[in-house]
């Protein structure tokens, strides 16, 4: 994981987020010659951002389409596997912060995660 945005509010949507972080204008930016692979909640972003491709109403996905979701699932699995150690920590669940601390709080768990899988593989 590089990036973590700031708090907000649960019913703000993902692509809405992104765009108030900078963070979809920095993927999608021609220089940064970066390759995003997001999940459904960033369908519309501009760019070479990824997403899964939809099932059309009442039908279901070809064989392709099935394929192309796959691989774009293995490509996030690493970000997600990250959200989950987060979720690990239960402090969080106890933490009656500022939700404007909230976001340096979880930066220091990110990196004590990130330190503790290191030294875990040895």
């Amino acid at each position: 994981m590089l990036f973590l945005g700031a708090a907000r509010p649960g019913s703000t949507h993902d692509l809405t987020a992104a765009r108030a972080d900078g963070i979809a204008q920095a993927v999608t930016n021609a220089d940064a010659d970066v390759e995003t692979a997001a999940d459904s909640g960033y369908q519309g972003a501009a760019g070479p951002v990824r997403t899964p491709v939809k099932r059309p109403k009442g039908q279901g996905h070809n064989g392709w389409e099935k394929q192309a979701n796959s691989a774009l699932a293995r490509l996030r699995a690493p970000a997600e596997r990250a959200f989950a150690e987060l979720g690990r920590w239960r402090v969080l669940d106890l933490l009656r912060i500022s939700p404007n601390r909230i976001t340096a709080a979880l930066h220091a768990l990110l990196v004590i995660t990130q330190k503790r899988s290191l030294l875990a593989r040895g």
